[in-house]
C-alpha cells in the first residue's frame, strides 16, 4: 500500500501532466481558432470571387442569349423563305404534257384534257387560269415547254413504268424511257414559279417522290390507273383548285369523285409534300371563301422560345 509521501508525490505528478494538458489545449484551441478564421477569411474570399464569376457568367449569358436569338431568328427567316409556299397568283399557268407512244396501249388523253379544261372553265377562279397542252413530247420538249410558257403546275399523262420511269415518245412514235432522275434534274433546272407536278400515270409514285425536294408538292400514282379513273380525279383536282381549295382539300375531294362515280381506286393517287410545308398551307388560286390557315410560322415559334 502506497504510504503518505508515494501519495502526495503520484498526486503531484497528476496535476503536474493535467496544467501542461491544459496548457497544451488552449494553445491548440488558440490554434484552430486562428485556422478557423483563416478558413473563414478564405471561403469569403472564394465566395466573394465566385459572385463575381457568377455575375460576369451572367452579363455574358444575357449576351450570349441575344446573339442566340438575333441567329435563331436570322436562321428562321431563312427556312421560311425556303419552305414558305408562294402566294396566290393572278394567273395560274397549267401545263398539260402528253405522251402515247404507237407502241403503248391508247389511253384517253383527249378525253382527259376536254374534263380538265370543261371544269377550270366551271371553276370560280376560271378567268385566273391558263391551260397549255403539248401533245407526243419528247424528253427535250419537256424544258422547251417550260421555258415557253413558266407554268405553276405541270401535269404529265401517259404511261409509266414500274421501275418508277416516264414513258415519253422517242420522235418515230416508239417508246422512250425517261427515269425518275432525269425527271427530278428537269425540274430543278426549271423555272422557279413551278410549284405542283402532277403525275397521272401508272406507277408514278417514285416519279413523285423524286421531284417533291424541288418544288412544292407532286402527285403520283402508286399502282396502275385506269382512263376513267385518271381522268375524273384530274378533273375534279382542278375543278377545286380553281375554287380556291388548298390542296390537301382538292386531293380529298378528287378521291371523293372517284368514289361518287363508284370508281374503287380511290387509293391509287399519293400526294407529297416538301419537307416544313402542310397541304393545307399551299393554295394556288385565292378565294374569299378558301379557309385561312392556322399554322404556327417557324418564326413565331423562335420567338415564343425566346420570350
Amino acid at each position: 500500500m502506497m504510504n503518505d509521501k508515494e501519495f502526495e508525490k503520484a498526486q503531484a505528478s497528476i496535476m503536474n501532466k493535467k496544467a501542461k494538458l491544459m496548457k497544451k489545449l488552449r494553445s491548440d484551441r488558440a490554434e484552430a481558432c486562428k485556422k478557423m478564421s483563416e478558413i473563414e477569411q478564405a471561403i469569403a474570399r472564394t465566395e466573394k470571387e465566385l459572385l463575381g464569376e457568377e455575375n460576369d457568367f451572367i452579363v455574358l449569358c444575357g449576351q450570349k442569349s441575344q446573339l442566340l436569338r438575333e441567329r435563331a431568328l436570322q436562321v428562321g427567316e431563312e427556312i421560311e423563305q425556303a419552305i414558305r409556299p408562294q402566294q396566290p397568283v393572278d394567273k395560274l399557268t397549267i401545263l398539260f404534257l402528253a405522251a402515247n407512244p404507237q407502241d403503248t396501249q391508247k389511253l384517253a388523253l383527249d378525253k382527259e384534257v376536254r374534263s380538265i379544261t370543261d371544269a377550270i372553265r366551271r371553276s370560280e377562279g376560271r378567268d385566273g387560269i391558263e391551260f397549255f397542252s403539248r401533245w407526243a413530247v419528247q424528253s427535250l420538249d419537256i424544258l422547251q415547254a417550260i421555258n415557253e410558257t413558266d407554268p405553276e403546275i405541270i401535269h404529265f399523262s401517259g404511261h409509266g413504268s414500274e421501275k418508277g420511269e416516264i414513258v415519253l415518245d422517242d420522235g418515230s412514235g416508239n417508246m422512250a424511257m425517261v427515269s425518275k432522275e432525269a425527271m427530278a434534274a428537269a425540274v430543278a433546272s426549271a423555272s422557279k414559279k413551278v410549284r405542283l407536278i402532277f403525275f397521272n400515270a401508272c406507277f408514278s409514285q417514285k416519279e413523285a417522290q423524286a421531284v417533291v425536294e424541288k418544288v412544292e408538292a407532286a402527285i403520283g400514282m402508286n399502282t396502275e390507273i385506269g382512263d376513267e379513273a385518271a381522268i375524273v380525279f384530274a378533273a375534279q383536282f382542278y375543278s377545286s383548285i380553281g375554287f380556291g381549295q388548298n390542296l390537301q382539300q382538292a386531293f380529298d375531294q378528287a378521291k371523293a369523285a372517284l368514289l361518287l362515280k363508284g370508281i374503287a381506286e380511290e387509293n391509287t393517287p399519293v400526294l407529297y409534300v416538301k419537307k416544313g410545308l402542310s397541304a393545307q398551307e399551299i393554295v394556288m388560286v385565292e378565294s374569299e371563301a378558301a379557309p385561312k390557315s392556322g399554322t404556327v410560322s417557324v418564326m413565331q415559334r423562335i420567338k415564343n422560345i425566346f420570350s
